[in-house]
């Protein structure tokens, strides 16, 4: 009878010692109530937020936003065409990383051994995550619920709010990057978020939203009041000292080590068997989406006039029907920069673009297909994550959105860009500059003759229209333009055909196919024949652009005010969510155009 006893005694321990030990938080995690002691551990929370918001150039074979891994634009040759189904699930409508900063400000607020710089400075990268995270919801869905606080999972009334006009949702995002301003440290170690971090994405996304805000009509008070917050936050970067536009402009972009840059601000550091990426061997020795005729002819001639009204270019001279070798002569030494010199095709080149025109902006110099961190997803160049020449250009936009923009502007902003000593391939003389850029009146002049670009679209004023140029050539491959053109509402410039024939985005380079016929193998031209063409005169089949937008279904037009169409400016809210609010008593709304729940 004790040994029955004894066994029943033994038993009950055991089990209550199993279930002790099952409660038990893993070795790699903390105890919510321990977490939030000391500084240590905030910043430990905090980590969480830098690869999920400053993914450079990604990592393994994935990348982030740069070159063709950003959403397709009129930047390169694409065949992708509008969204046509409403998205059932998904579609980037999430809340988690509103909650994680949510519980990190609300957690920082109550620890009582921090001092208050310590506080207030953890409280500020909460909020900047914040601003962040509010930044990406907005600008894929317009309006969406604003939560500034975590909300309890039986809060059913909160958690199915309605969404919240975007005007007041970007008002939101500036308020959270203006706190996140005025109590960031200046300095908090090497590659950390500090000051400077948040007033430059709080320039880049109130750029965004003030322009949306005004160019899709929506609160024309909001916006002036967020660019000119997006003046402020530039202003005081420029203002600072810290920062100045750097020389070697490919180099930003192909660098094994930005410390110490003066033009970036933040970066992504790779080291091989820490972190690596694939993006320096899309440029190097692999096939690439090719950019555009359209990207081509937008850079300046050097004498700081657009190619159709430079005497230098001379484009009536051929009306546009000129090989590349030509066209590259006398531009805007960013041009040298970011595309190689020669056209690269199928069949007689091993490192080819499929219209023909070639990024090396990502690559380093001394690259080597040989050599083995240059192949496949070993890659140890750095990433600029976001840089000074950005926020010179956000400031000069804003500026001229608010009637701001003189020649006490430009001089502080884009003539700094221009003013660079850029050399092919980081050798030799520098390459030619374009002159400054001088404002008279309404208008831009280079070397005392008024610039009129004959294609100016004529809703965009010239001063703007040359600040976008500035801003498509500078930034070009770095993720920005389908959301420029998102905010500034021109995805008209997506289309691929008119009137019957391609765009310039629907063209690549413009060549001789006699010459290839005669200087290439049979099998090379062989190869090269197997592409797209368009032949501008139908009888003669030995000249034709490099092409591949301009097949049947590979079109991509727009009709303006065609819901179809226009429903592309914000993404489709999931059906599935609509479907649960539905289910639970609460409305959420669809998008313009999209599909919803009957």
């Amino acid at each position: 009878m004790k040994k029955i006893i004894y066994l029943i005694v033994l038993l009950c321990i055991s089990f209550t010692a199993c279930e002790d030990y099952l409660d038990r938080p893993g070795l790699d995690q903390f105890e919510n109530d321990n977490f939030w002691t000391n500084e240590q551990n905030v910043n430990l929370y905090a980590q969480r937020g830098y690869t999920a918001y400053f993914t450079g150039y990604g990592s393994g074979y994935t990348w982030g936003n740069y070159f063709t891994g950003g959403s397709w634009a009129d930047e390169y040759s694409s065949s992708s065409i509008w969204t046509q189904n409403t998205a059932t699930s998904g579609n980037g409508w999430s809340f988690t990383w509103v909650r994680w900063a949510n519980i990190m400000i609300e957690k920082v607020e109550k620890m009582e051994n921090l001092s208050e710089e310590a506080r207030n400075h953890w409280l500020g990268i909460g909020y900047f995550f914040r601003a962040m995270e509010y930044s990406d919801l907005a600008r894929a869905f317009g309006d969406v619920p604003y939560y500034d606080r975590v909300v309890k999972h039986d809060d059913a009334e909160t958690s199915y709010k309605k969404r919240d006009p975007l005007a007041f949702v970007a008002t939101k995002i500036m308020d959270d990057f203006q706190f996140a301003a005025d109590n960031l440290r200046e300095d908090d170690g090497d590659q950390k978020i500090n000051r400077d971090v948040a007033l430059a994405f709080m320039s880049r996304h109130l750029l965004y939203f003030g322009t949306f805000l005004k160019y899709h009509s929506q609160d024309n008070e909001t916006a002036k009041k967020l660019l000119e917050k997006a003046v402020w936050a530039s202003e005081q970067l420029m203002s600072s000292g810290k920062y100045k536009v750097s020389d070697d402009y490919r180099g930003i972009f192909s660098s094994e080590d930005l410390s110490g840059n003066s033009e970036v601000i933040l970066y992504r550091q790779y080291e091989m068997a820490k972190a690596t990426h694939c993006l320096v061997s899309y440029n190097n020795k692999e096939p690439q989406t090719g950019t555009t005729l359209k990207v081509v002819e937008t850079y300046l001639s050097t004498d700081g006039l657009p190619i159709k009204q430079s005497p230098l270019y001379n484009y009536e001279s051929d009306k546009g029907f000129r090989y590349y070798k030509d066209q590259y002569q006398n531009r805007d030494p960013r041009m040298a920069a970011s595309l190689v010199d020669s056209i690269r095709l199928n069949g007689p080149n091993d490192a080819y673009s499929s219209t023909g025109f070639l990024c090396w902006k990502f690559l380093p110099y001394d690259a080597n297909y040989k050599d083995l961190i240059y192949l496949g997803s070993t890659n140890t160049t750095d990433a600029p994550v976001i840089r000074f020449g950005e926020v010179l250009l956000n400031y000069a936009e804003a500026s001229a959105e608010l009637g701001k923009f003189d020649q006490a502007a430009a001089d502080k902003s884009i003539n700094l860009l221009r003013n660079r000593n850029i050399r092919k391939n980081n050798q030799g003389e520098a390459l030619p500059k374009v002159p400054k850029m001088v404002i008279s009146g309404d208008h831009v002049t280079a070397n005392g003759v008024i610039i009129n670009d004959p294609e100016r679209d004529p809703s965009v004023s010239p001063i703007l229209w040359e600040i976008r140029r500035e801003r498509a050539v500078e930034l070009l491959f770095e993720g920005f333009r389908k959301n420029d053109l998102r905010r500034w509402k021109k995805y008209e410039y997506l289309k691929t055909v008119e009137t019957g024939e391609p765009t310039l985005l629907g063209k690549g380079a413009y060549i001789n196919l006699d010459e290839y016929k005669a200087n290439y193998t049979a099998e090379q031209y062989s190869k090269l024949m197997e592409g797209h063409f368009y032949y501008p005169n139908p009888n003669d089949k030995s000249k034709a652009f490099v092409h591949n937008l301009y097949e049947n279904n590979m079109r991509r037009d727009w009709v303006a005010g065609n819901s179809y169409y226009e429903r592309q400016y914000l993404n489709a809210v999931p059906i599935d969510q609509i479907k649960l609010y539905k289910d639970l008593g609460y409305e959420l709304t669809q998008n313009s155009g999209w599909d919803t729940v009957e």
